[in-house]
């Protein structure tokens, strides 16, 4: 099977995105400095976006180099950035 949708986010263009939904892996690159960087879906108010959990039920944060695993609805989507620079993320679905 090939990857459906994969979604490249730097520092710089942390803006919110769709995604299709299904299974992603969410990996991060970045100089954390004790920061953070967090994966966040908008809630149903349509307004309001929170860090998403993992398939452990972690939060999709990560402050170090590495990546997570996390099942997802169709939706908007963000990266949300606490104070780490150089930041590489990237969103890749992953076929089951």
């Amino acid at each position: 099977m090939n990857v459906t949708e994969s979604v490249l986010f730097t520092s710089a263009a942390p803006g919110a995105f769709p995604l299709k939904g299904g299974r992603y892996l969410f990996s991060v690159t970045a100089t954390f400095g004790g920061g953070s960087v967090a994966l966040q879906g908008l809630l149903p108010d349509g307004t309001t976006f929170a860090t998403v959990p993992d398939v452990a039920g972690n939060a999709v944060s990560l402050t170090a180099a590495g990546w997570k695993t996390v099942d997802l609805t169709p939706g908007q989507y963000k990266v949300t950035i606490v104070t780490a620079t150089s930041v590489l993320a990237n969103a890749t679905s992953v076929p089951v």
